[in-house]
């Protein structure tokens, strides 16, 4: 063994010698940094000095630096015990322009590429470039542009920096030339390429742009042609194959569909099953099953049913319920069952309700209108309710609803109602244009917001040669907690009807009201006031007979003067449930009034009158209105009926196409040698309206148009036919940033010699 001794020896002594004389290194240089700090080199290299230089790896080295993304180029190198790192920094984009596009607007594209680390004062890549180039050619051939062409120039500036220039050649616009489909045999081409956004070059495509191929809309339209295919029972239905081709000029694309009808298939057995909670009876759950064994199969009805379910269980505090249709396909019958399974989840409560975006309104007055409370069982009708209500204070242009789950409880939500206010202050103005009496217009100033309370503010101003009318009133719809409203309201009027040819007379009167406003349900309210009128008749020596003849009963035989004061008590029933104060889609408003006066004064006289609107929705865009009212009214004292208390037809608000107040019987009257209308103690009007978007105009969540026919009469004695009056025409409604702007052209269908018409009516409002 002790042989061995002297070898173990001298490798000991080789071992010591070798470590004393190992190289380390004394130095670490970097070259070529401009923007960038040395300590972003030294962060990212495996290695320090006094570390031996023979432990140095050179490629991992390299490669750690590629990764930190900040150089294009990289040498490390070593003399003697130094290691010098040599570098070139990749440049920083200073700005980024883009030349020859007019479909995007440079702003969107810098945005769309600043999703790709392409922005100022970050650094630039020449791959991420080039990438760049081939989004933005494809974003062009999405719009139909298969000819464009994209390239880019990075230009050297000083420090570094360079700037990006992309230089885009939109060509000329591809269109489709034509769209083909295959397999059809139950239903036409024509049909089919109905349910279809993408159309072949038409008249209006200038407008629409629907002739430009798009890869997305076209994978929509095919949806949209399984969805016609499955909700009429063609539950097999499939799209074999989409072949879309351009011609070599690049000017024509053709599309070719082949589809595969398969057969039509019949509802069988609808049954539903699952964790069906106690408080919800299975029949109440039956109702809202559209499909009934027998009918044939329709994917809308089912996906329909499935979410009627749904909320059924939310209103009961299931928020997040799962409705599983399940199929059971019968291939030999034709016969599909379906089997609803309910898995209800967990009940949910609202643990806090957060509003969002009420800058100028209160806290309160959003909270009094919700019916979904904190730390109550989560409903989905009560929520459906509470926008509902929020909607119909016409204080907000928009409002949504979110329902956050709770972190750590999976029972619980919060409710966030996003608001977007809207400007509650207006300036109006309300006119009808007539070849007899030029313009008259209303001007009025409101706030229905008055300071974030919730109050209505409202002074009018009439500026018409007929009416000249100075009022102001104030609303507190909160009077107290429980809803009740009070209001006041102060008014002067001034009327010469001498413009009117209905007979000649000037009024004067003011007055004070009071009223109060009694919730009966969510939809229901009653009101009730009572105003205290002081009037004062001026009468012309050619004012109508019947006008005279009042004066004299009231007053003495023969006068032309007389005061008609009065102290009116009303009440109002009203019941609204329609779903938006200015573009209804659904809903009803029925509205019964009363008015009479307290005996003893110079007025004594009761009215009746009853209001009735419906809205029935025929698509998602269309909608009709049938609107009525009947009213009644008659003196019950000893003096005659006040003339000026007639009911009127005619106009913007009843008949369009005649001039206000101007339908009714004409009677000759010597004193004024003309034919008057006096209006008449009984009324009647009614008219069909039906809404549709604007022609051309794609957003038109502002914008609203119609087509009418109306009609009416005002009776002084019994119903008579001959008196009444029709017309048709078309309407417009806009709610632009000035308010709402109203217009319509009415067309008289019986017009009489004697009648005022007046064709082109509009009203308009301006908000500050």
């Amino acid at each position: 063994m002790f042989k061995f001794l002297p070898t173990l020896f001298f490798i000991f002594l080789l071992s010591i010698s070798s470590n004393a004389y190992a190289i380390k290194i004394s130095d670490i240089q970097i070259e070529g940094l401009q923007r960038l700090e040395p300590g972003l080199v030294f962060n990212n290299i495996p290695f320090e000095i006094n570390d031996e230089i023979e432990a140095v790896d050179f490629s991992k080295t390299i490669s750690l630096l590629y990764a930190t993304g900040q150089f294009k180029d990289i040498v490390v190198e070593r003399k003697g015990s130094v290691i010098i790192i040599a570098v070139r920094e990749k440049p920083i984009l200073f700005e980024l322009n883009f030349s020859g596009t007019t479909i995007f607007q440079p702003e969107a594209l810098a945005s769309a590429l600043n999703q790709m680390n392409i922005a100022s004062g970050l650094v630039v890549d020449e791959g991420d470039i080039k990438t760049a180039e081939k989004e933005i050619t494809n974003q062009y051939l999405s719009n139909g542009k298969y000819s464009a062409e994209v390239t880019s120039e990075i230009v050297p500036l000083s420090n570094n920096r360079v700037n990006v220039n992309f230089y885009i050649n939109e060509g000329r616009i591809s269109r489709i030339k034509e769209i083909k489909i295959f397999g059809n045999k139950i239903f036409s081409n024509e049909d089919l390429l109905d349910e279809m956004a993408l159309k072949t070059t038409n008249l209006m495509s200038w407008w629409n742009k629907d002739d430009r191929y798009s890869k997305q809309t076209l994978s929509g339209d095919l949806e949209a042609i399984k969805s016609f295919y499955m909700d009429r029972g063609y539950l097999d239905f499939k799209t074999n194959s989409t072949l879309v081709s351009i011609s070599k000029s690049k000017k024509d694309v053709f599309i070719s569909i082949t589809v595969d009808e398969g057969k039509k298939y019949t509802i069988g057995d609808v049954s539903i099953s699952g964790n069906i909670p106690e408080p919800i009876p299975t029949e109440d759950l039956r109702t809202k099953v559209l499909i009934k064994k027998g009918d044939t199969f329709s994917r809308k009805l089912v996906n329909q049913s499935a979410k009627n379910i749904s909320n059924l269980l939310g209103n009961y505090g299931y928020a997040f319920s799962n409705i599983n249709s399940l199929p059971n396909i019968n291939s030999d019958n034709l016969v599909v069952d379906f089997n609803f399974n309910v898995d209800p989840g967990k009940k949910i409560y609202v643990r806090r309700i957060n509003l969002i975006g009420n800058e100028s309104t209160k806290d309160e007055v959003v909270r009094r209108e919700l019916r979904q409370y904190e730390s109550a069982w989560f409903a989905q009708d009560k929520v459906d309710l509470s926008v509902t209500r929020l909607n119909r204070t016409q204080f907000f242009e928009s409002v949504n609803v979110e329902t956050p789950t709770v972190q750590g409880n999976s029972d619980q939500v919060d409710l966030n109602i996003i608001m977007k206010e809207t400007n509650t202050g207006k300036f109006s103005i309300g006119a009808g244009v007539s070849s007899s009496d030029g313009v008259v217009g209303t001007l009025g100033l409101q706030q229905a917001n008055f300071m974030g309370t919730g109050n209505l503010v409202k002074t009018e101003i009439s500026t018409g040669g007929v009416n000249k009318v100075w009022g102001l009133t104030f609303l507190d719809p909160y009077w107290t907690d429980d809803g009740v409203s009070r209001g006041f309201n102060l008014y002067y009027r001034d009327i010469d009807t001498k413009k009117l040819d209905t007979g000649d007379y000037k009024s004067n009167n003011y007055g004070l009201g009071l009223d109060f406003g009694i919730p009966l349900d969510e939809f229901k309210t009653f009101r009730v006031g009572s105003t205290f009128d002081f009037t004062e008749l001026d009468l012309k020596s050619n004012s109508p007979q019947g006008y005279k003849d009042f004066c004299s009963d009231i007053a003495s035989s023969g006068s032309l003067n007389c005061d008609a004061h009065s102290l009116l008590f009303y009440a109002k029933w009203q019941n609204n449930s329609l779903n938006n104060a200015f573009f209804a889609t659904e809903g009803s408003k029925i509205t019964l009034s009363a008015d009479i006066t307290a005996p003893g004064l110079d007025l004594e006289y009761f009215k009746i009158k009853i209001d009735a609107e419906k809205y029935f929705p025929l698509s998602e865009s269309v909608t009709t209105k049938i609107k009525g009212s009947l009213g009644y009214a008659d003196n019950y004292g000893d003096n005659l009926y006040p003339f000026f208390k007639n009911f009127t037809v005619g106009g913007k608000t009843s008949v369009r196409g005649y001039k206000e107040g101007s339908i009714g019987k004409k009677t000759y009257d010597s004193s004024s040698s003309s034919f008057v209308t006096y209006g008449g103690k009984q009324m009647i009007s009614f008219g069909a309206e039906t809404f549709f978007p604007v022609p051309f105009v794609k957003k038109t969540e502002a914008y609203r148009m119609s087509a009418f026919i109306e009609g009416g009469g005002a009776f002084d004695n019994s119903f008579d036919a001959d008196e009444m009056r029709y017309s048709v025409g078309l309407g417009a409604l806009w709610i632009s940033p000035f308010g709402p702007l109203s217009i319509s052209i009415g067309v008289p269908l019986n017009e009489e010699t004697n009648d005022l018409t007046e064709k082109f009516q509009f009203g308009m409002g301006s908000s500050f």
